[in-house]
């Protein structure tokens, strides 16, 4: 499968299952803020978010890519926590939040960065947002993303790679950002028929045993389209997603974008926290309808 591109100077297109993946973001992004800024004497949250395929801000039609979404939400959470905090006579909370902003395309780069200045010129006192971009192919950055973090000793982090196909994050960086930060999570975007090409390649007896009750051998993954969009094959594709991902982190949640060309899209939340694990499941459950 050829990862898809963006035409960021030609104006990008919203597909609806990217659109329906933005509304699982934001959702998340809002409930998160409030769930981690509980303790009413809490005067100070702070966070890093790294957005590694951080796209060009807006799409053609004006929608906001996740970016974007971030500030928006994280705006508005301060808003209002501290609205029902005056209320009842709780110190106001700030929240400080680096934003790591990174696409391998220099043009998204270009596009994005007067959107995010226009939204940080209307921030509420109560956020600061500091803002660092990059242009590098996530896993040539990583490592000094890495280290960046750990320098500033943030402990709260929140991973967004949401890339094209599913060759541009290792398996060992998702492990690794779990195990190197006390409060990591990432949302972690992959095509699902790529993923079985790479399985086919590297874990062959795996992939065949998760396949065997279909009657498909996993020498034979041309037949998989006949039942890519069959109830069963959903079942089978979960499977094997939780078996390959669930070393990453303690947590694991798949969620399957119902896509209307085929269950090729999936969106995966890895958290080493059980409650950011229940937070992603009630969005979950809200957003029922959406699923495969």
């Amino acid at each position: 499968m050829t990862a898809k591109t963006y035409d960021w100077d030609a104006g990008a297109e919203l597909a609806d299952h990217s659109r329906r993946k933005h509304k699982v973001l934001r959702e998340y992004i809002a409930s998160y803020v409030q769930v981690r800024s509980q303790l009413p004497y809490q005067r100070r949250f702070r966070l890093a978010c790294v957005d590694g395929f951080a796209g060009g801000g807006r799409y053609a039609n004006g929608e906001p890519g996740s970016p974007l979404i971030f500030l928006e939400e994280l705006n508005r959470a301060a808003i209002n926590i501290n609205l029902a905090r005056a209320d009842t006579g709780f110190p106001r909370l700030e929240i400080h939040c680096l934003l790591v902003l990174n696409d391998a395309d220099p043009t998204a780069i270009a596009q994005l960065k007067p959107h995010v200045d226009s939204i940080c010129t209307n921030l509420t006192p109560d956020l600061h947002i500091e803002v660092r971009y990059f242009q590098q192919r996530f896993e040539d950055l990583y490592p000094a993303v890495k280290r960046m973090l750990l320098s500033d000793r943030y402990r709260n982090v929140l991973f967004n790679l949401d890339q094209c196909g599913h060759v541009h994050v290792a398996r060992e960086t998702l492990r690794d950002i779990v195990e190197c930060f006390p409060s990591a999570e990432v949302f972690y975007t992959f095509a699902i028929d790529s993923l079985l090409a790479f399985l086919h390649q590297t874990e062959p007896a795996v992939l065949k045993s998760q396949l065997s009750h279909l009657g498909i051998p996993g020498s034979d993954l041309a037949k998989l389209d006949r039942v890519m969009t069959k109830g069963q094959w959903l079942g089978a594709a979960e499977r094997i997603v939780f078996e390959t991902f669930r070393s990453c982190a303690p947590f694991v949640s798949p969620f399957t974008i119902n896509n209307p060309d085929g269950w090729r899209y999936w969106l995966i939340h890895l958290a080493t926290s059980y409650r950011a694990r229940q937070v992603y499941n009630d969005v979950l459950h809200l957003n029922s309808s959406m699923q495969a």
